[in-house]
């Protein structure tokens, strides 16, 4: 045992770059066939801007999220150019194949966990930094960082701020840092969380590298006044979510804090249930959601200074200033997630991505204290076993991502306030002509997170039910609180079967100069002025909506021909014979 432990140690980069591959790919190979599915809809397959390598400027001039504004800067409450480029790059060379995508999330997130080994290397031994690095690479709260596309910006963002980080480390000129100061560039263009890499970068170089603090300041604060121009230019800035920890005051998102903390710690040692969002909150003391998390972070914090200190006595004052570091990386990480500043759900697991590395730093400071505690071939056997347990976890996680409606059936076991996977739950139901089982889902979704897209969902259903005016109150509803273009096509669809044409001329003339780009829209005008014997307006419409999308030719025929046809609006929003 002794002997092939020295074999361990004695590994080249390149040897544990190769075994860190080969695990993740065994562990992940669950979620490569997974389709594209949520937010993969409206930033890749539905996006024509992202279609086209040419328009990568308007990447730099808006969100991420297509919303029917033609070849235009994208929309949204995220800036994140980068991944929008790179999502333009996949489709170039690999169109609409979500393999290609899942191939090279994974290999991404495989290096992001081999630069977390080069950087731990600079601490520990080969083996101990090895085995870190594989509980980054397989633990189950950084599954979804693989398994969902639009994700892809947290090892985006993760791996050009390492690798910055990682030349600091390698070399000790300046030379190194105009490449660095680029790299932490590449990172705020990948997320916002980009910056929380400048800060450790100068808190290093602060402390083990003083000389090189100024020159690293004076490239890096230009590029990231850069970002924030861009970003300011592309992002608007209000109420973005209208998700209930936005919703709440100050004082609010206090009280909800320690559940927040205490949800990191608990999915960090048991991740066994996990969801894509959580929603919770709990504005008002109470013992069970408020007190209890508060005392047992009080209790996890003071049992952490007191290891601390013990740690302090048993380690160099050097790797205690490295346990220092760690220590100020994982609060860091945390500190944007903890509601200070309302975000788009309570939590996220993806959200410990950055911290992760922080936490893995300390418990490597806390092995090397206790070290000749414990046998080696025990410490070894017992990793192997977690790291073993935690990648059985993440493989089975694969298998939730089949499909939409399998992912919203375990996120709502684990979340039951997620209503994003009520909808998608709602729709699934609606889809199979289940009207009646998919309302309450609905309602419940929309009861807690009133979003356009929730609204637009509602309505459809209750036109399965034949509920038109519940279907038209639903829309209005919608319209009052967020902007969409299915919600649009949802309205148009229902101007056609239900109504007085006076109340649809006004909302075709908003619609038609929001989205003219919309073929749907286009078609439903064309019926809507046919039906009521504007013909010129009709012909006008449906030639327009050709020029825009697929026609139905029976309709197009009819219109053009003045032709009589039947049609009837289904859930879909399409219209059959």
């Amino acid at each position: 045992m002794d002997q092939w432990l020295a074999k361990i140690n004695k590994l080249a980069n390149w040897q544990a770059a190769i075994v860190i591959a080969v695990i993740g790919f065994i562990d992940f190979f669950t979620g490569l066939t997974n389709p594209f599915m949520h937010d993969d809809i409206d930033q890749i397959v539905n996006n024509p801007v992202v279609h086209h390598l040419r328009n990568i400027r308007l990447f730099f001039e808006g969100g991420t999220f297509y919303h029917g504004n033609g070849i235009a800067p994208l929309s949204g409450a995220y800036y994140r150019p980068l991944m929008t480029t790179v999502f333009s790059l996949l489709y170039t060379m690999f169109g609409l194949h979500p393999l290609a995508y899942h191939l090279f999330q994974l290999a991404l997130c495989i290096g992001v966990a081999i630069l977390i080994y080069l950087f731990l290397r600079y601490s520990f031994n080969p083996l101990l930094a090895l085995l870190l690095s594989l509980v980054f690479l397989v633990h189950p709260i950084n599954s979804q960082d693989v398994y969902a596309i639009p994700s892809i910006q947290e090892p985006l963002f993760l791996f050009f701020g390492m690798l910055a980080l990682l030349l600091l480390l390698r070399s000790s000129t300046m030379r190194s840092l105009p490449v660095v100061a680029i790299c932490l560039l590449l990172s705020l263009l990948s997320k916002e969380t980009g910056v929380l890499f400048v800060i450790i970068a100068a808190l290093y170089l602060f402390w083990f590298d003083r000389k090189r603090l100024l020159p690293f300041a004076g490239l890096t604060i230009p590029l990231v006044v850069l970002w924030l121009v861009l970003r300011i230019h592309a992002v608007k800035s209000g109420t973005l979510f209208n998700v209930p920890i936005e919703r709440l005051s100050l004082a609010g998102r206090l009280l909800t804090l320690p559940a927040i903390v205490l949800f990191y710690l608990t999915k960090l040692i048991f991740p066994l249930k996990l969801a894509s969002g959580y929603y919770w909150v709990y504005p008002t003391f109470s013992i069970r959601y408020v007190l209890l998390p508060l005392l047992i972070v009080i209790v996890a914090a003071a049992v952490l200074v007191y290891v601390s200190l013990i740690i302090r006595r048993r380690v160099t004052n050097a790797m205690f200033m490295t346990y220092l570091f760690f220590s100020i990386w994982l609060v860091l990480g945390l500190l944007p997630h903890l509601q200070i500043a309302p975000l788009d759900m309570t939590v996220s697991e993806t959200w410990f991505y950055f911290p992760l590395i922080g936490a893995l730093g300390m418990l490597g400071v806390a092995l090397v204290a206790f070290q000749t505690r414990v046998r080696t071939s025990w410490f070894l056997v017992a990793a192997i076993v977690i790291i073993g347990v935690l990648g059985f976890r993440t493989a089975l996680r694969g298998l939730d991502w089949k499909n939409e409606y399998t992912l919203a059936q375990h996120d709502l076991a684990a979340s039951k306030e997620d209503y994003g996977a009520d909808d998608i739950i709602a729709v699934h139901l609606a889809e199979a002509g289940k009207y009646s089982e998919a309302k309450p889902y609905a309602l419940l979704s929309t009861s807690n997170i009133p979003r356009a897209t929730s609204y637009s969902n509602l309505g459809r259903i209750l036109i399965g039910l034949g509920d038109y005016p519940g279907a038209v109150k639903a829309f209005n509803q919608g319209s009052q609180v967020g902007d969409d273009k299915v919600l649009v096509d949802n309205i148009a669809g229902l101007s056609l079967i239900y109504g007085e044409p006076s109340d649809y001329k006004q909302f075709y003339t908003v619609a038609i100069a929001k989205y003219p780009h919309d073929a749907f829209l286009w078609t439903c005008l064309a019926i809507f002025a046919q039906k009521n014997g504007d013909k010129a307006t009709a012909k006008d419409a449906i030639a327009n909506a050709v020029t825009q999308g697929l026609v139905l030719k029976y309709i197009y025929d009819g219109i053009m021909n003045d032709r009589p046809f039947t049609y009837s609006f289904v859930n879909k929003n399409i219209y059959v014979p």
